[in-house]
């Protein structure tokens, strides 16, 4: 399912001639937006106007994600995406080549990380190099999805969407915190440089973005689920929830993808 943006909130993103208007845009701000569905193979509320104008969107996301390793559920309570944007960062940027040079021939699309972990976060625990005060994050468990959605005759095709690349991180679910901690270490990484990464597979029901023009850093939502088989291990992880944490990256700074 994609969806446009048709509330009064804010302009459009881009004239009804550009190229994202016809592509991705339609994947566009669901934020606090009452949306139309364009193609859609999944169920959809419908929309709903309350007094003094406050909207609910159309979309039906859940609030479920998952992760399991050779069977076994490693418990998830995050779903958060990061995408490619333009230099004006208001829309996706579509890109010459989702493969990056590695297949047989270059297919133009957009690229997309879909994550989905367990984390926790100390407030001003972190210090930089530039003096700099952030949060630390610290990743117990989860999933990095590296997607990349081809566009055709101008048209995001999720159907055709390829997972580009697949990072592992888990822990152990069942050890309690040491004495005097009060937050557990971060995870192991499964998916190493040197780790075998096979049989990689996604498939997206439904694809929705926050208002990227407006800001907008939650909301819209995804129903995905990638598999691969790392190091001989059998991963799967999904999501079918919005967005609680929603990042743009533009190509100058795109680590990762």
């Amino acid at each position: 399912m994609l969806t446009t943006p048709q509330s009064g909130y804010r302009n459009t993103l881009l004239s009804a001639a550009s190229l994202l208007s016809i592509a991705f845009l339609s994947l566009g701000a669901a934020g606090c937006q009452s949306t139309t569905s364009v193609v859609s193979d999944a169920p959809v509320a419908t929309s709903t106007t309350m007094t003094h104008g406050i909207m609910s969107t159309q979309s039906s996301y859940k609030d479920t994600r998952y992760l399991t390793i050779d069977g076994k559920d490693y418990p998830v309570y995050e779903n958060s995406a990061r995408i490619v944007v333009n230099k004006a960062k208001n829309s996706p940027e579509l890109v010459a080549d989702i493969f990056d040079g590695k297949a047989e021939s270059a297919v133009p699309g957009y690229k997309v990380m879909f994550i989905v972990r367990t984390n926790s976060v100390a407030a001003e625990g972190r210090k930089l190099d530039n003096g700099q005060v952030i949060e630390n994050r610290m990743i117990h468990r989860g999933s990095k999805s590296l997607v990349g959605i081809p566009v055709v005759d101008g048209q995001a095709k999720l159907d055709q969407a390829q997972l580009l690349d697949f990072d592992i991180i888990y822990d152990d679910v069942n050890k309690d915190l040491a004495a005097g901690e009060v937050v557990k270490p971060r995870g192991q990484k499964l998916t190493k440089a040197d780790t075998p990464v096979t049989n990689k597979q996604v498939t997206i029901r439904s694809l929705t973005l926050p208002n990227i023009a407006s800001g907008e850093s939650a909301g819209g939502g995804v129903d995905f689920e990638a598999s691969a088989t790392v190091a001989g291990k059998q991963i799967k992880t999904g999501a079918n929830s919005a967005f609680n944490i929603f990042y743009t990256v533009d190509s100058d700074n795109a680590r990762g993808f």
